[in-house]
């Protein structure tokens, strides 16, 4: 039975890469229904809304535009027909103490200039990382990222291992660094991007330097109305393939039998299926949802991975207007070294750790009300600690503390709108294995044909995609990741493997 039309393809999730499959499966004319635990879409991504301020709970980098440009033309769309997008200018803003703070340009010419002034020939420096950094990136996006691996042989064509060779994997990250830059601070604005896909500059293979290029020369973006509007788009997208989308529906288990997964038990009812793609957490899906001898990995296999970093995440609506922050404004605490050593090897509440804020409302006063300000927090934190909600409170005073001195503005009493999550929000909203916040850190041997597979090695018609799988963390490879697992689905499909 190898016809498409009218096989019914469930897709566990409804985040950037559930609807995203959803789309593109529908459009290939599987009669698809995306299953949601939750009662929003957008997953990691979805919206929180109080009093009248509009919080993006996750994403609020728009990068790698092409990852979307290339999604919507599949459908003969364009993503400003969904949602418009502003290039930010400054980009963001950095802190690196209570005295001493600066601004990165869309302007390559003024960031030069910028970083002369961290060491002689600081701007040259930065030119030959930027072009080194671009280099890297196109061969990833040409040969890598829109590429699946599933054994040894796919890595061993002589022109991936020449193009692999170029993109620097078998050095790592803050080492490549330092053959550019003898100065601190140079070093981490070219390298602070790793760990929000969740690795650190010591673990991670140099070829993420390509995302310097990302930022500074493809630029800093922003969806007006938050990255809700992106979920939106692409829910409607969804929709109008004919996607059909069951919100506040948890998945309980994935029936097998003969080595095909015959239905979904959820909360409401039991759904049987031809086809099922799972892209929420990947442990959960196989850990929770399948019998122990269907099972892919083992929870050995698990225990030996790096998992990526949860989050401490404080949102804020603020009652007066700030004049001190961006719209992106990072601080980068003096001791990189001790922070990355806490997130990933020796796990401990950091007291100084590098934060990062964020205030849309400087770009889109329409997610606050008149005069005010929205506010996010973020710190990266190891996810082996234990949230425990007594120890929030205090926590937050003292990042919080942070802030304000690190950027000269006091705003604690303005406060009308706060909440505070860790570790347990992931866990329960999104069956964060660990409470991660982004799923599997991004080393060398975590990459590519090491993540966890798009495909079941146990059940032939379950299939998975998003950040543990590849091309790993971050919205624009979530949806290549949704492609990849599409794909694949149709080429199985075709072929009446499944």
């Amino acid at each position: 039975m190898n016809e498409i039309k009218g096989r019914k393809v469930f897709v566990i999730g409804a985040g950037f890469c559930g609807l995203s499959s959803a789309a593109l499966l529908a459009k290939e004319g599987f009669d698809v229904t995306v299953l949601e635990k939750n009662d929003r879409p957008g997953g990691r991504a979805m919206v929180w809304k109080k009093d009248g301020y509009t919080f993006d709970m996750g994403p609020s980098w728009y990068m790698m535009l092409e990852a979307f440009d290339n999604l919507f033309a599949q459908f003969g769309k364009k993503p400003e027909d969904y949602y418009e997008t502003i290039r930010l200018n400054p980009h963001y803003r950095v802190f690196f103490s209570e005295s001493e703070s600066l601004d990165i340009m869309d302007d390559m010419n003024k960031n030069y200039e910028l970083f002369d002034t961290f060491e002689k020939d600081g701007g040259k420096k930065l030119k030959n990382f930027i072009e080194s950094s671009q280099k890297m990136y196109d061969i990833a996006v040409n040969k890598f990222l829109y590429r699946d691996y599933w054994s040894v042989r796919d890595l061993l064509d002589k022109t991936l291992i020449i193009d692999g060779l170029k993109l620097h994997i078998f050095k790592k990250l803050n080492k490549y660094a330092k053959k550019f830059f003898t100065s601190d601070k140079a070093r981490k604005i070219v390298q602070y991007h790793v760990a929000f896909v969740g690795a650190s500059p010591p673990t991670s293979p140099a070829v993420y330097s390509m995302l310097a290029h990302v930022d500074m020369n493809l630029g800093i973006w922003y969806p007006m109305g938050g990255f809700g509007t992106i979920v939106d788009g692409i829910m409607k997208l969804a929709q109008e393939q004919g996607a059909k989308i069951e919100f506040s529906t948890e998945v309980s288990k994935i029936v097998v039998e003969d080595k095909k997964a015959k239905k979904i038990i959820t909360n409401k009812g039991e759904f049987e299926a031809d086809i099922i793609l799972s892209t929420g957490d990947y442990h959960h899906g196989e850990m929770e949802l399948l019998d122990k001898k269907y099972r892919s990995y083992t929870e050995k296999y698990w225990k030996k991975k790096m998992i990526a970093p949860s989050a401490f995440l404080v949102y804020l609506g603020l009652n007066k207007k700030l004049n001190n922050f961006l719209h992106h404004n990072f601080y980068f605490n003096s001791d990189w070294d001790k922070y990355f050593d806490q997130l990933f090897e020796n796990p401990e509440w950091p007291d100084d750790p590098s934060i990062y804020i964020t205030v849309p409302s400087k770009s889109d006063p329409s997610l606050a009300p008149p005069g005010k300000e929205l506010m996010t927090i973020l710190v990266l934190v190891s996810p082996d600690l234990e949230d425990m909600e007594s120890h929030r409170e205090p926590y937050f005073d003292k990042i919080l503390q942070k802030v304000e001195n690190i950027t000269g503005e006091s705003f604690r009493d303005s406060i009308e709108v706060k909440r505070i999550v860790a570790h347990e929000h992931f866990n329960k909203t999104f069956n964060a294995y660990k409470g991660t916040a982004l799923g599997l850190a991004h080393t060398l041997f975590q990459t590519a044909l090491f993540r966890p597979h798009h495909k079941s090695d146990k059940v032939n018609n379950l299939y998975y995609a998003g950040h543990y799988t590849h091309p790993g963390v971050g919205v624009p490879v979530t949806i290549i990741s949704a492609q990849l697992a599409c794909e694949k689905i149709v080429d199985d499909v075709k072929k009446d493997l499944v």
